[in-house]
């Protein structure tokens, strides 16, 4: 519903709401993920397809993968979050949600994380690949939060993600230049 209302308020702020880009950090990178895969879910918020999503180490991209590999203090938290039955996990997974529609997608995940998430985003990648949907995976040795902290700091990863975003559309690039 946010992201609905940006796409139709975007011009009274001086902003294009055909060229909202959205990012999220966790459980935001999960649910940022899931809203650019899930055409129902837009839909049912009023809300049109976005440019791309960039998802900051989500662990949560893939359920079916993740939910026998969550850290143990992270167990209840997962459990509230998705519940424990297996055979809901699909439908709020992102990477069982991906069509040919989805957004294009960059994984941000830790490579140093126990739970490994990279293994998810590559998984998602070689997906959205498969059905021509435009992602890519970068792979860093940052914990959880240094993601989020560090990005926006100059340096090869802000390019990185600066240069994923420039490639979805000619206006946002030349706002980033």
């Amino acid at each position: 519903a946010a992201a609905a209302y940006v796409q139709k308020h975007a011009a009274e702020w001086g902003g294009d709401g055909n060229r909202l880009i959205l990012m999220g950090h966790s459980a935001g990178a999960h649910l940022v993920s899931l809203v650019g895969t899930a055409a129902d879910i837009r839909a049912k918020a009023g809300m049109k397809q976005v440019l791309g999503v960039v998802s900051i180490d989500a662990g949560a991209t893939d359920l079916e993968m993740q939910m026998p590999k969550v850290v143990p203090f992270l167990k209840t938290r997962y459990a509230e979050a998705f519940g424990t039955d297996p055979a809901r996990w699909p439908e709020m997974s992102p990477l069982h949600r991906l069509d040919k529609d989805s957004a294009p997608w960059l994984g941000i995940c830790s490579s140093t994380r126990p739970d490994k998430p990279c293994e998810q985003s590559e998984a998602y990648v070689k997906k959205s690949t498969a059905l021509g949907v435009k992602a890519q995976t970068l792979s860093l040795p940052m914990g959880h939060g240094k993601l989020n902290s560090a990005l926006g700091q100059k340096g090869s990863y802000t390019d990185k993600v600066e240069s994923f975003m420039a490639g979805l559309d000619g206006v946002v690039a030349a706002r980033l230049r």
